[in-house]
């Protein structure tokens, strides 16, 4: 993950577990964000925002409120939610590295060629 700061969290204390009272939506979406990279740098606070949100959502599935969405996509997007969130605030997720066997095979093929041309 890139950012400003790319220090990691120092946070080590316990992540809430999602309500067996919500919504099977909201758990699934509070239980996404454990999986996701930005948690790698939530601090305590982070943690309980995504509580709140999480709750936001329940509430919104239940009741339909316009006011209580709104609630949940600012609390979401002050998260990192989505990657359109960490782009917007300056933050990217880096995947793990990727090998192709061919293209390695044509690179040094190419630098082979390139060693012949020197000679």
């Amino acid at each position: 993950m890139k950012r400003q700061d790319s220090r990691k969290s120092a946070y080590t204390g316990p992540v809430p577990t999602a309500s067996p009272d919500w919504k099977p939506q909201a758990r699934s979406w509070y239980n996404s964000l454990k999986l996701s990279g930005q948690s790698e740098y939530y601090e305590a606070s982070d943690w309980a925002t995504a509580v709140a949100a999480a709750q936001a959502y329940d509430i919104f599935l239940r009741t339909h409120s316009p006011g209580i969405l709104s609630q949940f996509v600012r609390l979401s997007e002050r998260l990192g939610a989505t990657i359109f969130d960490r782009r917007r605030s300056g933050l990217e997720l880096e995947g793990p590295e990727v090998s192709d066997a061919d293209e390695d095979a044509a690179d040094n093929a190419v630098k082979d060629w390139q060693l012949r041309l020197v000679k």
